[in-house]
């Protein structure tokens, strides 16, 4: 079985010399794997890992992402795997991230794994 949490954050950034400064609207999917709970059927608890996203997601919205230890350079797949790095050690079974950015049809993004 596959859970999975998803988030938004809206936020600033920049990739000098690609970029000036702009924001966007960042989507993120957070996937959990294992073996069916025997009572409600899911890989991962929603309330015990929503505790941990939301952290996250109140550090990431309304920021400016260069001013963040560790993504200094925040292409999408940095931010991936600065989320990752982050979830990781308080999510067991955590198989992958999915970052996106952009409407619906129009996105863009990235699939971290490590």
């Amino acid at each position: 079985m596959e859970t999975y949490k998803q988030f938004t954050f809206e936020a600033a950034h920049q990739l000098p010399p690609y970029s000036g400064l702009h924001g966007h609207s960042f989507k993120v999917s957070v996937h959990i794997s294992g073996s069916p709970d025997a009572k409600f059927g899911w890989a991962a608890n929603l309330y015990e890992l929503e505790r941990h996203v939301e952290a996250l997601r109140l550090q990431l919205d309304h920021s400016y992402l260069n001013d963040i230890d560790g993504l200094e350079d925040p292409s999408l797949e940095n931010i991936a795997a600065w989320i990752w790095a982050r979830l990781r050690p308080d999510i067991e079974g955590m198989t992958h991230v999915t970052l996106s950015r952009g409407i619906d049809g129009q996105a863009e993004g990235c699939v971290y794994r490590a």
